[in-house]
């Protein structure tokens, strides 16, 4: 919503004003008392091409709304919310959110877990210390994304340990071409705009994305190719195998099935328990500076599966900040 610098009516603009006040006081109500409903996606700002602004961030509260998920043969994942933050500077920021979990299992699954609880609840709380230093020469972005271990574990909506992710991006941009690289090292395995995983893990790993957007106005269209390189020992959490009565809820013995989050709640096993590695494509949409529309597929080589994502996103964040008339 935007109010134009051109009223000129006093009375007028102490109703808008009025209003604004009015709607940003609801606002924060909703979301001290229902957290779980304006969650952002847990994807830092570093997972994907950087921000396109010339000036990096702008300094202020930042407010967002979004509905994305993904959907395979495996079931579907989606979440809902927004994430408030606060911009120090046009180059680091800060903000936190709860997402709100909404799984579907595939038929398959289905009937090997009957008992399985809903697949509808409150995610973990996250926060993101964000920065972003673009330059003509490379654009650069990073964020660490902290969680705690505030979601149910036999609902697939936490690892039920604490977990923490390192991201970096890079871009040079060719006209409309930007090639693109992501890094990143942590203790879990994120989620990315191309694929939310029919699972969570936790133990280490690097993962790394690159590729070339293409933005000429718009639309933008990227293809990409990317590699999770895991060490050491893994836990596997299934979202879509959820624990019940009639499933098992501790990890069993240690497997190398990399599959096993379609027959067990929780597993365990060496590196190439969550070893991946695949190509992604996306397609992005923004009709106006404040609407976001995507959708993107990736493939997982090792699983053998096609995953079908979506993001709708708005930015509210004028909501929250000073308007000069």
């Amino acid at each position: 919503m935007k109010f134009r610098d051109g009223l000129a009516q006093s009375g007028l603009n102490s109703q808008i004003h009025g209003v604004r006040r009015a709607g940003l006081f609801c606002m924060v109500v909703l979301l001290s008392s229902c957290a779980s409903l304006f969650a952002q996606s847990p994807i830092p700002a570093a997972s994907s091409p950087a921000e396109k602004k010339a000036g990096g961030f702008t300094p202020g509260w930042t407010l967002g709304t979004r509905f994305e998920g993904s959907y395979s043969g495996d079931g579907g994942v989606y979440d809902l919310g927004s994430a408030l933050g606060y911009n120090f500077s046009r180059h680091f920021g800060i903000d936190a959110g709860v997402p709100l979990y909404f799984v579907s299992s595939s038929s398959t699954i289905r009937k090997n877990d009957p008992g399985a609880v809903s697949g509808v609840g409150v995610g973990t709380f996250f926060t993101d210390l964000r920065l972003n230093y673009p330059n003509q020469s490379l654009n650069y972005g990073s964020a660490i994304h902290l969680t705690a271990p505030t979601a149910d574990t036999k609902k697939g909506f936490s690892t039920g340990h604490a977990t923490w992710n390192f991201a970096n991006h890079i871009d040079h941009a060719f006209g409309d071409f930007s090639p693109f690289l992501d890094a990143g090292v942590g203790n879990s395995v994120m989620d990315t705009r191309f694929f939310h995983r029919p699972f969570l893990t936790f133990g280490y790993n690097a993962q790394f994305n690159g590729g070339v957007e293409y933005d000429p106005g718009n639309f933008s269209f990227s293809v990409s190719a990317y590699d999770v390189a895991p060490w050491g020992n893994q836990t596997v959490t299934s979202r879509v195998f959820r624990c019940g009565s009639s499933a098992k809820c501790g990890a069993g013995a240690s497997t190398k099935n990399r599959r096993s989050f379609t027959t067990a709640s929780v597993s365990t096993g060496p590196a190439d328990l969550v070893r991946d590695n695949g190509f992604n494509a996306g397609i992005d949409y923004k009709p106006v500076g404040y609407l976001d529309f995507e959708f993107d597929f990736s493939r997982s080589v090792p699983l053998q599966l096609n995953s079908y994502s979506f993001g709708i996103g708005v930015d509210l964040s004028g909501l929250l900040r000073p308007h000069v008339h």
